[in-house]
């Protein structure tokens, strides 16, 4: 039951609000990706160089949700999430002024720190206000959100890299957080009472945490939840490559084909929505990740060809099923973390991101001369979340009962 009496247009504005703050992390990853041989050329360093400053950002989601879990769950949701949206604000102001590249991947780092602050807080505040069924929807919102960034941002960043330079992206960013950083203030109420903080909030998140990593069902769903995400961070690592590269598509093409093969995490995210009417995640996801195997071997079958379509479609699919299975498996896992949401959140994103930068990395140093790295990152999370999930013990029970 929620702590707090919302009314509907109230729970409206909240819903809202994260999903403007979840956005942070796609404007400043896909909001550049036609840039980055510009960037390149900018900075005085080749295509791959500039895609590290991807993987880097990735590692500072996982190093930012590390720190403001447990601040969240010591200081309560707002303080965290405005001192995160101020550093976002601030280093997009600043990165367009930088004119090498390893000052330009320092400002990356802290403005990741920055953008990992809605989603840490965001869903710490789900979980405050709603359990069951109704926390996996409204995170399916944020997450079909969440989607609108990888659908809008390519292609606009593509406008405005043709218009005024790759500069004038991290401009846009800026104008952005400054509209999440007013409605934050305005919107987002403490949903985090002061009795249920952590005194010291640092010392007791990691006791939490390890009390939580020692539980199989959090550690497996968040490590599912991470894989399964992993593949959406191979697709946005080595699309550039792909698509300019091995498809020979300009900047605005790419945008546009950047964006339809998204729209497929909105198409999927309302079918999970649907889904969830009738049954629980555990079911959705035991049906789901056979699929998204399916999909992505499909892809790497398809890496070599020459026809664009051909391999479009599977990573449709592909791309599609992450935005089905991922809100199903962060909301078992905070589910299980009930009683630690903030670390609970922080230890869900610190590993997704984990293996974000695990698997962008490996993608970038694969090179932008064939498809095959990029098809290979969805396929190989896609068997590791399938594994884990049909294959952990604490997860049997779990999947046993999903014939409801």
């Amino acid at each position: 039951m929620p702590q707090i009496q919302l009314s509907s247009k109230h729970a409206a504005a909240i819903t809202a609000t994260l999903g403007l703050l979840s956005l942070f992390p796609p404007l400043a990853t896909d909001m550049y990706l036609s840039a980055i041989g510009d960037l390149a050329d900018s900075m005085a360093t080749d295509h791959a160089g500039a895609e590290l400053s991807l993987s880097i950002f990735f590692l500072g989601l996982c190093v930012g949700q590390l720190l403001i879990g447990p601040l969240a769950d010591g200081f309560g949701r707002r303080l965290p999430l405005l001192a995160g949206t101020v550093l976002f604000l601030a280093t997009s102001v600043l990165l367009p002024m930088m004119d090498d590249i390893a000052s330009f991947n320092a400002l990356r780092f802290l403005q990741a720190i920055g953008a990992s602050a809605g989603m840490v807080v965001g869903r710490a505040v789900v979980k405050d206000l709603y359990s069951g069924q109704q926390a996996a929807q409204v995170m399916t919102v944020l997450v079909m959100l969440l989607t609108v960034g990888p659908i809008v941002s390519p292609t606009l960043g593509s406008l405005l890299l043709q218009a005024f330079g790759w500069r004038s992206i991290f401009v846009a960013m800026a104008a952005v957080s400054a509209v999440a950083l007013v409605l934050t203030l305005l919107v987002l109420p403490e949903t985090l009472p002061a009795p249920g903080r952590q005194r010291r909030p640092f010392r007791d998140g990691a006791v939490s945490a390890a009390r939580l990593l020692a539980r199989g069902s959090f550690l497996s769903m968040t490590l599912v939840a991470g894989f399964v995400q992993g593949g959406m961070f191979a697709f946005i690592t080595g699309s550039s490559g792909v698509f300019q590269g091995r498809f020979g598509q300009d900047t605005l093409s790419f945008g546009l084909i950047f964006a339809l093969i998204a729209a497929a995490l909105v198409v999927f995210g309302r079918v999970n929505t649907i889904l969830l009417r009738r049954h629980s995640p555990a079911r959705i996801l035991s049906r789901g990740l056979p699929v998204f195997v399916a999909a992505s071997a499909v892809l790497v079958a398809m890496s070599g060809t020459s026809q664009m379509w051909l391999f479009v479609v599977p990573l449709w699919i592909a791309i599609g099923m992450v935005g089905l299975l991922s809100a199903n498996a962060m909301s078992m896992a905070m589910e299980v973390a009930h009683d630690r949401a903030g670390i609970g959140s922080a230890l869900l994103g610190a590993i997704q991101f984990a293996i974000a930068f695990a698997v962008s990395l490996l993608v970038a140093l694969g090179g932008s001369g064939s498809a095959m790295p990029m098809a290979m990152g969805l396929l190989v999370p896609s068997l590791a979340a399938s594994g884990l999930f049909f294959g952990s013990r604490a997860m049997r029970p779990t999947a046993a009962a999903t014939g409801q």
